[in-house]
């Protein structure tokens, strides 16, 4: 046993320690990187998390109102959380992304497409439902405050990692 030990401790002896010491450098900078990296991806997910709650805080999670020119209202708060989907797409794993930019795509679709019209109709139409007793959901159109309601959470999905 001591014939072992002295021959590690005659490599040691004679070997240099810059090698050494660069491994133990590269392994402190890569555990500060890591570290760096989880900060920021929880600030991504607390950025996109927070614009969400305030720039919808009227429609979601719980419905208050509908603003009035709803297509407008909606499309101009994509800007601002387009910038935080960006950010929030770089911490993702690679076979996530498909999932998160399809549930983006179907949001920005809706923000395009609905219309203060279409709201009345869904409305107008739950009211005749509701005043019959029977609900016919094969032929009329989803509830817009649902769809929205889905598609925000199918994109608040992504940030619980």
């Amino acid at each position: 046993m001591n014939e072992i030990i002295d021959q590690i401790s005659g490599y040691f002896e004679t070997v240099p320690l810059w090698p050494f010491i660069l491994f133990g450098l590269l392994g402190v900078v890569s555990v500060f990187v890591e570290i760096l990296n989880r900060k920021r991806r929880a600030d991504a997910i607390d950025n996109f998390r927070y614009t969400i709650e305030t720039e919808l805080a009227d429609m979601y999670p719980q419905h208050k109102r509908w603003p009035k020119n709803i297509n407008t209202y909606l499309c101009s708060r994509l800007p601002g959380m387009q910038q935080n989907f960006e950010v929030l797409r770089v911490f993702l794993p690679q076979d996530r992304l498909l999932s998160y930019n399809t549930d983006w795509n179907n949001y920005c679709d809706f923000c395009r497409n609905i219309t203060d019209e279409k709201i009345a109709a869904a409305e107008q139409s739950s009211a005749a439902d509701s005043s019959e007793g029977t609900k016919q959901s094969t032929h009329k159109e989803s509830d817009p405050k649902e769809v929205f309601h889905r598609l925000v959470t199918d994109l608040l999905k992504h940030t619980h990692i």
